[in-house]
């Protein structure tokens, strides 16, 4: 019989464990052990027992999950792992329909499953969740699952990377006349609300910006996420090309966005990455929306190559 609990402190090796086993039946095993487990979910500070929630049948831990709040009345699942064994996949059914009404009791009236790339919860740069790219489609036994429980797809997002090692960006007219004219500099982190940096810890957050020497005004800026080095969530060899702007073309515009010429981005890119090679960093991602083109074709210019897509998927819970 399936017996589904919530977190004690001494689950923490064998979730790390079954993490691992959950991912390798599509992928390499993620280098996740008890220790980088604990730093990236269990000990942050905004972690809640009641909502990390284990199925075991007889004396194993099968599968478990954990959920959160978001704004909105919606309820994310950021985690759902499952063993091989026959009995698993019932385990998680099982742990789905308890988050929903948990998820229900509690005033929410919709699930989210997966991590975004705009969204933490200390998950984040975990291998393989990296940027965030929701549930990966490659991930078979989830998408089944959460499908047969009533799920369909929200958004879809892809990942994008380049290696750093032997990184060379196409130069054309327009690159060689920001190399002469301006200056690449570190600039200071902009600080985050404290729920976000909360999510954020376990990365050392870097912006840099290039200068119009000229005229002393920034053309674009970027930020790169790199391992903290105390936390080490993150693989070291690892980084993420988490946002870039450029000035707005009209007061209407947003600078989150990349409207207009690229350019400046794709030549900033370009100037960092020697500085993460130095580093032993060998790769930089990105994760973006599928649909957003704009996004998609300036990292194709800087070199970036898609290398998996995920999917967030939804579904509205009610009595």
């Amino acid at each position: 019989m399936i017996e589904i609990r919530e977190f004690q402190n001494a689950d923490s090796p064998v979730l790390s464990d079954l993490w691992c086993i959950h991912y390798a039946t599509y992928r390499s095993p993620p280098a996740v052990n008890h220790a980088i487990f604990d730093q990236a979910v269990s000990s942050r500070l905004f972690f809640d027992r009641s909502r990390l929630l284990i199925a075991i049948d007889g004396r194993e831990t099968v599968a478990w999950c954990q959920w959160f709040p978001g704004e909105n009345r919606v309820g994310w699942l950021a985690a759902l792992c499952f063993h091989t064994h026959p009995n698993a996949a019932a385990a998680a059914s099982l742990l789905l329909r308890r988050v929903e009404r948990d998820a229900l009791t509690s005033g929410f009236g919709k699930i989210v499953v997966g991590v975004p790339c705009d969204i933490g919860w200390g998950y984040q740069g975990l291998e393989p969740i990296g940027h965030g790219i929701g549930v990966d489609v490659a991930d078979d036994r989830t998408n089944t699952l959460l499908e047969a429980a009533g799920y369909h797809e929200l958004k879809r997002i892809d990942r994008w990377e380049v290696g750093t090692m032997a990184y060379r960006l196409p130069v054309n007219r327009d690159l060689l006349l920001l190399q002469r004219s301006t200056r690449v500099q570190r600039i200071a982190t902009p600080a985050l609300e404290p729920t976000v940096a909360a999510m954020l810890i376990q990365f050392e957050r870097e912006w840099y910006s290039v200068v119009d020497m000229r005229r002393g005004i920034s053309l674009g800026s970027i930020e790169v996420w790199t391992s903290d080095p105390e936390a080490m969530v993150m693989p070291s060899n690892e980084a993420i090309l988490a946002s870039w702007s450029l000035p707005p073309s009209s007061p209407t515009e947003t600078s989150l966005k990349a409207p207009g010429d690229d350019t400046a981005i794709r030549h900033l890119i370009a100037s960092v990455i020697p500085e993460l090679t130095q580093r032993r960093i060998t790769s930089l991602h990105r994760c973006v929306l599928t649909d957003d083109t704009l996004h998609a074709a300036t990292l194709i210019a800087a070199g970036f190559s898609r290398t998996s897509v995920g999917r967030l998927l939804t579904k509205k819970i009610s009595h």
